[in-house]
This record gives structure tokens, sequence and C-alpha cells, in this order.
């Protein structure tokens, strides 16, 4: 009895149990259904993230090649877009051009709106359109696709620019006799008569523009004994005389004192320089014994290559000079002695191609000759006009951009800030075109036009502005103290432009540059270097100059915006 309600009991608890046989394999089913679907739903959002990120990447390359080619107008600048959009697929094929938007204007930083404008447009829109992309799993959810857009924004950053401009002397030489070597004669000459024409073609005395030697007529007879002698000192050391009787007895003077006598030459004219060791010796007097005419105890008659007698022949004893501080008898002198004027076959040839020469080579300075700017001397005439170029375009392009001019050499032998960055360019193209070579001083402190441009940028440079500077030379570093010393200080001041971040763009003009200095000052910066070799015409230099500049100016750097 008691076995048999043992089994009883143990039958009825089993019965009681629920039954769970199979359910661990549909909770298994449910589990794998719903890790699918994450899987599935995973892998759609991850192309779609995908997507949008190719999209926006194509975006932003086409908004910045279009920004890049604003400079040669909005038709160029959305065919780049266009370009830069197939070059980039997204989701392995191409934007369709129907879904691509291209549009030019103007970015405001501060209210972070863009602005249509086809007219001066400084930035690109581009808002690119993927419809109906198709997606993998979440069909089953009937979403078979999805939209993506993207847009960008990018402008050329604005720029503060530093112009840092060499008016040393040697910016005129180009229109002096010394280059006749290099330029030929009718160039530098031409050059010569074009200055004096832009000084109004004044007229003082009887000079004239073609330089003329000094012929000076002798006492007039008052007797049949006496002779009329005339006197030309040439310029080739030499003194030609005419006499209407036999000349008895020509006397030379010279410079350093010494005199020659040449007795009976014989006939009524003869040329005399000195021979021997007075060869190649100046004349500066000449006695000439004819017929009874004598002024000068016994000597004979005198006629004296002197400033007064020079004054009275060319009608200038009376004439006031015309700037302050200088003199007729100066530029005689000079006429008498440059080494220049008589490479040029002008020494002791007097007249207003020789006064413009002396003007430039002598009296540079606006203190001195105030005109000179006025006028066309060269090479600093083709850099005036290439700056107004520069400037012109800069102004064209609305870019936000800033300009500064500093000017070496100043008169206490450092550099001037001319001009701070303004964005009235027009002030500082009339400063420029305003100077002329040599305006202060005639030396060249590369080094102060440097610094005093890094530290207007460093003071004054805007927070977000891309700062650089243009420095142009066509000379050595001479300032401050000797050449050496002028040089390292050169490179340290590009040490400091590196370290404040602002690119050095350099340019060597002429052939007396420091070629080696601008290239270095340009690689130490991380700027870049253009030369500008010497032996040119002003119209070549003004080409190519225009060219450098032009190329700073489109140099715009870039950024996206939006």
């Amino acid at each position: 009895m008691r076995a048999t309600g043992k089994n009883v009991s143990s039958q009825s608890a089993k019965s009681r149990l629920p039954k769970r046989t199979g359910a661990i394999v549909v909770l298994a089913a449910l589990f794998m259904i719903a890790m699918l679907g994450m899987v599935a739903f995973s892998v759609d959002v991850g192309y779609i993230a995908k997507v949008n990120a190719e999209l926006k990447r194509t975006c932003d390359a086409g908004a910045l090649a279009g920004a890049r080619s604003l400079v040669d107008g909005t038709g160029a600048a959305e065919q780049a877009v266009r370009d830069y959009v197939a070059l980039n697929p997204v989701a392995n094929h191409g934007v369709s051009s129907g879904d691509t938007i291209v549009e030019c204007g103007s970015w405001d930083p501060n209210s972070r709106t863009f602005a249509v404008n086809s007219t001066t447009p400084s930035a690109v829109r581009v808002t690119l359109n993927n419809n109906a992309e198709p997606l993998f799993f979440a069909r089953v959810l009937n979403t078979n696709s999805f939209n993506a857009t993207a847009q960008s924004v990018a402008m050329h950053q604005p720029r503060d620019i530093m112009l840092v401009l060499d008016f040393s002397a040697s910016m005129c030489y180009d229109s002096q006799f010394r280059q006749i070597p290099t330029l030929g004669r009718s160039l530098v000459e031409s050059s010569l008569q074009q200055i004096y024409q832009d000084l109004s073609s004044p007229q003082y005395g009887t000079l004239t523009f073609t330089p003329q030697c000094a012929t000076i007529t002798g006492m007039s007879p008052t007797n049949s004994n006496m002779a009329q002698i005339t006197t030309k000192f040439k310029n080739d050391d030499s003194a030609y005389v005419t006499s209407t009787k036999t000349i008895n007895q020509v006397k030379l003077q010279f410079s350093n004192g010494a005199t020659q006598t040449f007795s009976n030459p014989g006939g009524t004219t003869g040329t005399f320089k000195g021979t021997g060791s007075n060869s190649g010796r100046q004349i500066d007097a000449v006695y000439v014994k004819s017929g009874t005419n004598d002024n000068s105890g016994g000597s004979g008659e005198k006629f004296a290559d002197d400033a007064t007698t020079l004054k009275t022949l060319f009608g200038l004893a009376n004439v006031a000079y015309p700037y302050a501080g200088d003199s007729w008898s100066n530029y005689i002198s000079y006429v008498k002695s440059d080494t220049d004027v008589d490479n040029a076959g002008y020494r002791k040839m007097y007249g207003y191609m020789t006064w413009v020469n002396y003007l430039q080579a002598q009296r540079s300075a606006y203190s001195q000759t105030p005109d000179l700017w006025k006028t066309h001397e060269q090479p600093v005439t083709a850099l005036k006009d290439s700056v107004t170029m520069f400037v012109n375009y800069i102004s064209a392009g609305r870019n936000n951009d800033r300009l500064g001019l500093s000017i070496y050499t100043y008169s206490d032998q450092t550099a001037i800030l001319e001009s701070p960055l303004t964005a009235n360019y027009l002030t500082l193209s009339t400063t420029t075109s305003q100077r002329q070579a040599g305006h202060y001083i005639s030396g060249t402190n590369i080094y102060n036009g440097m610094r005093t441009a890094r530290l207007e940028l460093q003071n004054n440079g805007r927070v977000g502005a891309f700062r650089m500077m243009v420095l142009m030379t066509d000379g050595v570093a001479n300032l401050p103290g000797s050449t050496t010393n002028a040089k390292n200080l050169v490179l340290q001041e590009a040490q400091a432009a590196a370290t404040a971040r602002i690119p050095i763009v350099t340019i060597s003009m002429g052939a007396l540059a420091d070629t080696a200095l601008m290239s270095q000052v340009a690689s130490t910066s991380g700027g870049v270097y253009f030369n500008i070799p010497g032996g040119q015409t002003a119209a070549q230099y003004q080409e190519q100059l225009e060219a450098v500049w032009k190329q700073v100016a489109d140099n715009k750097p870039l950024k996206l915006v939006e």
C-alpha cells in the first residue's frame, strides 16, 4: 500500500509542470530576426553616412575650385565646380549636372550669410543633391531609397599685404648715361628727352636740348692789326682755335695748373691738346697770340673755360637756378668731370640732356629736385605703373584685402611707413606715384623696410586675414653699417617674418640686384622669388613686373566658410 501511494504522488507532480519543449528555438528565431534587422539598419545607416560624407567632400572640392577660378570670371568658376564634381564620384557614380547648383556672390563673416552677386563676387556656394539613392535592407520596411544634400561656401581669404619698395637712387639709373653700354644710346637719350618734356621743357638762357661745346669769341678788333679769334673747348681734351690772322703762339693751361706752349704753329686755325706728360689732361684756359691781341700781360688773348665765362656764354649769368640749394656752377663742374658723361661723349658739352642727367645722378632726392617724381625716370616709373596696376586689380576683385606701403630708405637711414594697412587703395597708389628714385636718400636699407612692414602686419593685421609681404629691390643692401652687416640683418628679419608666419614674395629687378639674397629671403620666410633681369627697356620691365604683380594678386588663399 505504501509503495502504491508513492508512485501516484510522483506522477501528479510531473503532470503539474509547464510544457516548454521547443521554446528556446522560438526565442532564438525572434532574436535572430531582431539581430538581422539591427544589422540591416546599421548597414543602411552606415551607407547613408558614407554617401553624405562623399557628397560633402565633393561639394567642398567643387566650392574651392570655383572660388579659385573666380579671377577668370563667373563662367570659369562654374565650369571649375562642375569639373571637380565630375572628378569626385559619390556612391560610385557622378552627381548629375541638374543636381549641381553653383552660385557666385559674397560672404558676410559677421552675419555668416551668403549673398548672390555676379558683378564683384568673392565667394562660391555649391549645392549638390543626390536623390533616390537605393538602400539595401530597408526595403523590407518599404523604404527603398533616400535623398542626400550638401552645401558648401568657399571664399578668398582676405589678405593684409605690405608692399616694401626700393626707392633708392639707383631706381633711376636706366635713364642715365651710365646705362648706354647696356641699353643703347638711343634708348637712354630718348628717356632723357622724355624727362625734360615731363619737366615742361623749361628754357634757361640759350641752352638747347642737344649738348653743345663752348665756343668763345674773343675781343672785337678795333684796328687792322688786331685779329678776331675764337676758341672751342672740345670734349676730347683739345681746343680748336681760329683767327683772322696768323696764329703765332698757343699756350694751354691744364686743370692741374701745368702749362704747355706751342710756338709758331702757323696758319690761322689749329687743334691743340696736351702731349707727353700733359697728354689727356683737361684744358682750363687757352692763351692765343695772333695779331696784336693780348689781355693777359704778354701771353696773348685769354680764353677761359670756367663757370663765369660759361654762364655768360650760355646766357645763365643772370638766370636763377631753378632748384634751391644748387647752382649753374655745380652743373658746369659736373659736366666737366663726371666719368659717365665723359664715357657718353658729352664732357664739356652743355644742354638740357646733360642737365637732366645731372639732376638724376647728383640731385635725385625730393628735397633737391622736387619735380622728378612727375617724370619718366626709369626703372622706377615702370615699378610705379605696375604697382598702380596691382592696386587696381586688387580693387576690382573686391576681396576685402588691405594694402600698406613701406619705403626704404628714409632720411634717417631706416624706412618709413608711407601708408598703414588700408582698404583705401587710392591713397596708397597716389603715394607711390608721388615718390621718386632716391626720394629721401640714396642708400638701400632693405632690413628696415622689411621690419617696418612686419611690425605693421603684427600690430595692425586683422584676425583671420592672411598676412604677407611683397619686397622689391634693384640693388644691394648697404645700410645700416657695412654691406655684410646689412645683409645679415636682412636674413634675420626674414627669419622673424617666418616666425610670425608672414611669407615674403621677393622681386629682384635689374643687373645690380642681389639675386642670391632675395632668393634666400623668400625661401626662409616660405614665400616665392621672382627675378626680372637687367638690360631691358622700360616697357619690358613694366610688362614683367605687371605679370608678377598679377600673379600675386591672383594667388588668393582660399577657405571654406560653410
